[in-house]
């Protein structure tokens, strides 16, 4: 995982925003049809990086976006690609 990646992630925890992946495969990609993998439920940045890797590793293939969520406000903080077949 990039450093830009884990960089997102501290800022997000910091912020108190929820994390959420989407994956797709190159077909769904280009209709736009994003599938979520859930809210990360994770305490320590440690345990994020972990989860987002693990999630990475599974949809190995696929693009898959990492998405920052504002409880508050109830919508997207952050909305970026962070892997690409």
């Amino acid at each position: 995982m990039s450093t830009e990646v884990v960089d997102q992630l501290r800022q997000l925890l910091a912020s108190g925003s929820k994390i959420s992946l989407e994956h797709v495969d190159q077909r769904r990609f280009r209709t736009g049809s994003w599938t979520s993998t859930g809210q990360i439920q994770a305490s320590s940045e440690r345990e994020a990086i972990a989860a987002v890797e693990g999630h990475l590793g599974e949809y190995q293939g696929e693009y898959v976006r990492l998405i920052g969520i504002d409880p508050k406000a109830k919508r997207r903080v952050l909305e970026t690609i962070i892997q690409r077949p």
